[in-house]
């Protein structure tokens, strides 16, 4: 069964608005960016829960209908690299930092810090799972 036309509408012209949204993140001022991305980067090193506990306000559509939809996308693809899709996601909306920025920040982390902010995001990912799959 298709979905309604107004939903669809509405689903678009969400997604459209998630997507100016990174877009203005990427427009933001290099001092800005920079900034931002340093703020992540201290994140990911100390607090992997906290962001964690953010990809699940983006899957749960805290950041708005877009987002949502983008995240709940991402999670119910498992030939992607979710994780990274999820903490780039995280970046840009939570943290205001642009996807590449992102993907240089998680690499200045080091192997235990990516064990462990991966455990953190996985265990989101499979409570995610969970709930889409009840919701079929």
């Amino acid at each position: 069964m298709s979905q309604p036309k107004w939903r669809t509408i509405y689903n678009t012209d969400s997604l459209d608005e998630a997507r100016r949204r990174e877009m203005e993140v990427e427009r933001a001022p290099l001092s800005e960016r920079r900034e931002n991305a340093t703020s992540f980067l201290d994140v990911m090193q100390r607090d992997p829960a906290l962001v964690a506990e953010r990809i699940g306000w983006l899957i749960d559509g805290n950041y708005g209908y877009g987002e949502m939809l983008v995240t709940k996308r991402v999670v119910a693809n498992p030939r992607l690299n979710r994780r990274a899709a999820l903490i780039q996601l995280v970046g840009i909306y939570e943290w205001m930092t642009p996807r590449d920025m992102v993907i240089r920040a998680w690499k200045k982390l080091t192997t235990g810090q990516k064990r462990d902010l991966d455990a953190a995001v996985d265990v989101v990912i499979e409570v995610a799972e969970r709930e889409m799959k009840g919701k079929s």
